[in-house]
């Protein structure tokens, strides 16, 4: 085949090439590019080869001629559909820019016999640079005669004319940019996806030249998809001497972006079939729970809670343009040897876009995003960090508690707004990071002591505390059967036997899982009922009754009611279901239940207080600390700047408060400076 008759048969699929429905696909967008005053045409490879086999050998032997090729025929059908338009344009500038081109490499894969060839590669964006203008054909003045001389620049290299090609004569030449020819450049780099990284690996990255109009339609932490040429540029020597080895970079011809998580998952109908055949199972629910983390026994409510996590709420925007998050957030708190970071990673493999971090390695700038020097053009460039390369998947941060505390002030943004807000050195920006947390710690003591409050368990703050849907506690109590069931279960996972958990709920393969959670996340959106509504309301103000007339604990916040709602549509969206049911509300009732008695359970009262979880003092402590300041307060006012020990217990005594109870409430004031003891038996109020 003749280039003069490729040309002619790409012409023809551009007029004649039907979709499915019969629609002219590409001669309709032609006939709006003038109207959009667009610049480019984008062409899905499949259709083309479809359409003719012959294109995808063309592409293979030569790429530059085949892309010349597919140019030259755009033009040449834009000349006679919208003459007024290619006239006013310069036709240098107009490019059929192809998407899904079946030679997809990896990036790990990229090898010299790629040189020069037509790729498809995928990754995510990690930095990227400003745009600039890149000089295409210039217009240069002779300083001496000043003739006009056009010179063409090869390579993105600036050259100017050896000498005046009128008067002959040797001199620097003045460019005319407003007769020179200029196009959009942009560099970007791009990495590998988290889930095609191998374990222990390094991940591999790409730089990527992006000209004309398809520069910044992608920001860093977005996954894309890039067609275009391998090309090759010499690497220097520290003395500037050219050295025999060589860096590679591709020039794209066409990218897209892949919004979301679960785009990239291939689904086929066999697939949608099982799918649907788990949804109508009646124990959908527990199979699916059954199913995270098989290896490690118990922690059932945990791993409902996680499986929740998994599908997720729905995100809503207001009509006032305000956000309301459908992540979930959640905190594990255990013991050493409860099976945490097992947990973490099993996550982190099962979810789309999972991220695995551990506390002491990561900082907030590794977390968010880092502004970075590029020492070839000398500008700030910005990398996104791991919650920006997560976005719509899950961030799973294990040794939370190790973590620096001003690292993690960084995520209290991401994990409400769903923002990384950034500005250094000149670059202010906001990258989206819509990723749920799945965070674990120990207890500040090495083991939790039931004794303490939360908050001496954790020393975490209480604005990131408030930001977890739900907190768990794992706590390690030897219990001989409990122990023995345990060690039963070890062993046979070790002897590669199956344990009776297993056949009783048949669970569910995690390839299969993760099929399954992405097609709920790409088509099912539930929305709560009344119902449902009701249910979560009802729970909501019930606890909160118990907290009227100001001295009882708040039991519950807005910020937990907003958790329920998520919980819910979580659960609706694993049957695969449109609407949330009452079931599915109480379901989400007795997981914050369980979780809230674990936290926030006052042991004096017997009352659910998320003043526990705020602060060192329940409420009732507040109250008995209360009475010890106003006794000390009284007696101070009597005429004594110091009391003694023993009358300040026996003033609260008489003021309703157990001795114990007052004994106690003392240490603590004392422990903590409210009070101190400038001798033995005598206490003073640290601000009288």
């Amino acid at each position: 085949m003749s280039a003069y008759e490729e040309q002619e048969r790409f012409e023809e699929f551009l007029r004649t090439y039907k979709d499915e429905l019969g629609t002219l696909t590409y001669w309709s967008r032609i006939q709006q590019m003038s109207i959009n005053d667009e610049l480019s045409l984008t062409v899905d490879f499949q259709d083309l080869t479809s359409f003719d086999n012959v294109f995808m050998a063309l592409a293979a032997e030569d790429p530059q001629k085949f892309l010349e090729m597919s140019d030259n025929a755009l033009v040449s059908v834009l000349r006679v559909e919208d003459p007024d338009y290619v006239n006013s344009i310069d036709i240098s500038m107009i490019k059929t820019r192809f998407v899904n081109y079946p030679e997809h490499v990896a990036l790990r894969a990229l090898r010299s016999r790629h040189i020069g060839k037509l790729i498809h590669i995928s990754g995510i964006m990690m930095r990227a640079s400003e745009v600039k203008p890149l000089l295409v054909q210039a217009m240069f003045l002779c300083r001496i005669c000043q003739a006009e001389i056009p010179q063409p620049q090869e390579e993105g290299r600036y050259t100017e004319p050896a000498l005046c090609p009128v008067c002959t004569k040797k001199t620097p030449m003045l460019l005319i940019p407003q007769k020179s020819q200029f196009k959009d450049w942009q560099k970007v780099r791009i990495q590998e996806s988290p889930e095609e990284l191998p374990p222990g690996q390094m991940p591999r990255s790409v730089d990527v030249i992006f000209e004309g109009d398809i520069v910044d339609i992608s920001r860093p932490g977005e996954l894309v998809k890039v067609t275009g040429t391998l090309q090759t540029s010499p690497d220097f020597s520290r003395r500037g001497g050219k050295l025999a080895t060589f860096n590679v970079f591709i020039e794209a011809n066409g990218v897209e972006i892949s919004e979301k998580e679960y785009e990239q998952l291939e689904i086929s109908d066999e697939d949608e079939k099982q799918i649907k055949e788990l949804a109508e199972d009646p124990y959908v629910h527990e199979r699916i729970y059954a199913s995270i983390a098989p290896s490690i026994q118990g922690h059932e409510h945990i791993k409902e809670s996680i499986a929740l996590l998994l599908f997720g709420g729905v995100g809503k925007t207001l009509p006032d343009g305000t956000r309301l998050r459908g992540k979930s957030n959640i905190l594990m708190i255990g013991d050493p040897g409860t099976g945490k970071s097992q947990i973490l990673k099993f996550v982190a493999g099962l979810a789309a876009r999972g991220l695995y971090t551990s506390g002491k390695g990561t900082t907030a700038a590794g977390l968010t995003a880092a502004v970075i020097h590029d020492t070839e053009s000398g500008a700030m460039t910005l990398e996104a960090g791991a919650l920006v390369l997560s976005d719509q998947g899950i961030a799973c941060i294990d040794e939370f508690d190790k973590m620096d505390p001003n690292d993690r002030t960084a995520i209290h943004e991401a994990m409400e707004q769903h923002t990384v807000s950034i500005a250094k050195a000149g670059i202010v920006a906001t990258l989206n990071a819509r990723t749920s947390i799945l965070a674990a710690a120990n207890p500040t003591l090495g083991r939790y002591e039931s004794s303490l409050s939360i908050q001496d368990n954790i020393r975490l703050p209480f604005t990131i505390l408030s930001r977890f849907d739900l907190i768990w506690i794992l706590v390690d109590t030897p219990e001989a059967t409990k122990d023995r069931e345990l060690a039963q279960f070890i062993l046979n996972m070790h002897q590669m036997k199956k344990t009776q958990d297993q056949t009783a709920t048949p669970t569910i393969p995690q390839d299969f899982l993760k099929k399954y959670i992405g097609y709920a996340n790409r088509y099912v959106i539930p929305q709560l009922t009344p119902e449902a509504a009701e249910v979560v309301e009802n729970f909501y103000v019930d606890l909160r009754k118990s907290a009227e007339g100001g001295a009882s604990p708040v039991p519950i916040t807005a910020r937990q009611l907003e958790s329920l709602v998520r919980l819910s549509e979580a659960r609706a969206k694993m049957a695969l279901r449109s609407k949330v049911t009452k079931e599915d509300a109480q379901a989400a009732v007795r997981l914050m239940e369980e979780s809230l008695r674990m936290v926030a359970l006052d042991r004096i009262t017997g009352k659910i207080d998320i003043d526990r979880l705020v602060s060192k003092m329940s409420a009732s402590q507040r109250s008995s600390s209360d009475i010890i300041i106003k006794a000390i307060r009284d007696m101070e006012s009597e005429g004594t700047s110091t009391v003694n020990k023993d009358a300040l217990i026996q003033r609260a005594v008489s003021m309703g408060l157990p001795r114990e109870r007052a004994e106690e409430v003392i240490e603590k004031l004392l422990a903590e400076g409210i009070l101190y003891s400038p001798r033995e038996g005598k206490i003073r109020h640290s601000q009288s």
